[in-house]
């Protein structure tokens, strides 16, 4: 694995279709999944795991494709003073209500939708444990997260002024 980790970071970084290909290797690696007799949240978690690496993993790509991921000229700083300090809260708050409110924004909207399409009810709690409905209700969630975390977060920072400098290169 070691000695094509730089291909397949160049190919990560490089490549306009990363995005679309991590996205379509998760559903690929969901779709793999034993299934299960009874219902189990192993098959969730697996699912949650796999939609937040690779809405990170496309997140990365589109902050190389729009040039954010460049070293900044000047050093960091390590010491930590009270303006830094003032902005990783105001930062983690932010971030904070941005991911909650896209977590429920997208569960929402993907259950429904899913649910309308199998012609399930939506507010039946065990519709949710159906594998069609479940595994892309997680899935796209957390897909969602990932790249905003990565990608939407520190471009909303960087426009109201409070983003490091290092925080796309640490």
């Amino acid at each position: 694995m070691f000695p094509y980790v730089d291909s397949i970071d160049n190919f990560q970084l490089t490549h306009s279709f990363a995005p679309i290909l991590n996205f379509s290797i998760g559903i690929l690696l969901i779709k793999c999944y034993p299934s299960l007799k009874l219902w189990s949240t192993a098959r969730s978690d697996t699912t949650v795991i796999l939609g937040s690496a690779f809405g990170l993993c496309s997140a990365t790509t589109a902050m190389h494709q729009i040039g954010l991921l460049e070293k900044p000229l000047t050093p960091p700083l390590y010491s930590i003073i009270a303006p830094n300090l003032g902005l990783c809260i105001v930062r983690t708050i932010l971030g904070m209500i941005f991911i909650y409110a896209t977590r429920q924004i997208v569960k929402t909207v993907v259950l429904r939708v899913t649910c309308s399409i199998y012609g399930l009810d939506w507010k039946n709690p065990e519709s949710k444990r159906l594998a069609k409905v479940e595994m892309p209700y997680y899935y796209l969630t957390y897909f969602a997260i990932g790249f905003n975390i990565s990608f939407t977060c520190p471009l909303f920072f960087r426009a109201i002024g409070i983003n490091r400098d290092y925080s796309y290169t640490e």
